[in-house]
């Protein structure tokens, strides 16, 4: 299994900043607009004569890999931005559940018809207002509504700071932080909801000034306590699939005290990270090892059933298992690390919950390939840390 997944908003380094990825996101919509628009001039046959809740529905689950899925979009897209009866809202309702691709197409039909047809300001306000609606369809008509107005935004943005959206939330919190001096307990407010990284060390940076210490690495949910093994063998990038007996001991709960390595018998070693970003320096703690794979075992104990996300940042290739299931995996080498590269739905049972992270390294010489490390973390869905003890 292997999970290709798009990274999170969330920046750290080699990704875009907020307004980055903003902007590529309006002009990626912009395009999808334009393609919309030109739709209109070609000639096709339509699938869905009667109503267009029957076109949205193609958006629904259509994925990069289906050509079919694909080309049925395609036709549905074509079919939607030649309609007169289409209206903005319909369109912009049928985001909520679309897959990530859907989403996209949709949004640029709004645009288009909201050119063409625009729905009236009441309608959007009420679009916006109802949080249970797609987050980025509502940020779409934030947009729509405040552009070149600076008090309509900033009125809007004073209710946001909780807001699901967590673009909407983002651009709360970063006009809340305009001011350069601002009280203790309400840093302190805006730190229990603020979600994106750099906003968040930005906060304790400033309550920091202030006397306040928040534990950055706690504030994020970073799993900080390992017990790692190794190395063992991954000469020519090959064993990246191999299961080390460790894999098969762990999922029984008979781990052994040492193991077979690439060196001869290795055993466990604890170590704890003092990373502010919960990183843990693989390359440290074995010497600079090429072509290896190390396991890494942490046990967290939670109070009740939950249902989170395990989120991993990593330049190596990895595997993660959360209670013998394996939940993420990805087979890539020395592309860049980012808070939140990978993210999981996972659920954690009451009690105990057990989780094994394979990291692989590989055996290029070039300078800005020496890094071997990762990171870890669980929080809800918006980001934020759930309360779970380390177990001793």
């Amino acid at each position: 299994m292997r999970n290709e997944l798009s990274p999170s908003p969330f920046r750290r380094t080699q990704t875009s900043t907020s307004s980055q990825r903003v902007l590529r996101r309006r002009n990626f919509r912009t395009k999808f607009a334009i393609l919309a628009l030109g739709f209109c001039s070609m000639g096709f046959t339509p699938l869905f004569a009667e109503k267009p809740e029957s076109a949205f529905d193609v958006f629904r689950n259509v994925q990069p890999n289906d050509d079919a899925a694909v080309a049925n979009a395609s036709r549905a897209a074509r079919e939607l931005s030649k309609r007169s009866d289409l209206k903005t809202i319909e369109v912009l309702q049928a985001m909520r559940g679309s897959s990530l691709i859907g989403k996209n197409w949709l949004s640029g039909i709004a645009n288009a018809t909201q050119r063409k047809n625009p729905a009236s300001k009441v309608e959007l306000e009420a679009f916006l207002k109802d949080t249970t609606q797609d987050p980025e369809a509502r940020y779409t008509v934030f947009r729509w509504l405040t552009e070149g107005d600076a008090d309509s935004r900033n009125r809007w943005l004073d209710s946001m700071l909780s807001d699901p959206s967590l673009e909407l939330r983002y651009e709360a919190v970063a006009k809340a932080l305009e001011p350069k001096e601002l009280p203790v307990d309400q840093l302190k407010n805006l730190l229990d909801v603020a979600r994106q990284p750099e906003q968040v060390v930005e906060l304790i940076a400033r309550l920091d000034k202030l006397g306040v210490k928040v534990n950055q690495s706690e504030h994020f949910g970073f799993l900080s306590s390992w017990k790692f093994i190794g190395p063992f063998d991954n000469t020519g990038s090959k064993s990246y699939d191999k299961a080390y007996p460790v894999e098969a001991d762990w999922v029984s709960n008979k781990l052994a005290d040492s193991y077979q390595g690439r060196p001869g018998e290795v055993k466990w070693i604890a170590e704890k990270s003092e990373d502010a970003e919960g990183a843990v320096d693989l390359a440290k703690l074995y010497n600079n090892e090429k072509g290896c794979i190390v396991y890494g075992v942490t046990e967290i104990e939670v109070p009740s059933n939950v249902k989170c996300e395990l989120r991993v940042g990593c330049i190596n290739a990895q595997k993660v298992w959360v209670n013998g299931e394996l939940v993420i995996g990805n087979e890539v080498y020395h592309t860049g690390m980012q808070v939140d590269q990978y993210i999981a739905p996972i659920e954690l049972k009451a009690g105990t919950n057990r989780i094994l992270i394979k990291v692989c390294q590989n055996e290029q010489k070039e300078a800005w390939a020496q890094r071997y490390i990762f990171q870890a973390r669980i929080c809800d869905s918006t980001g934020k840390a759930i309360a779970y003890k380390v177990k001793p």
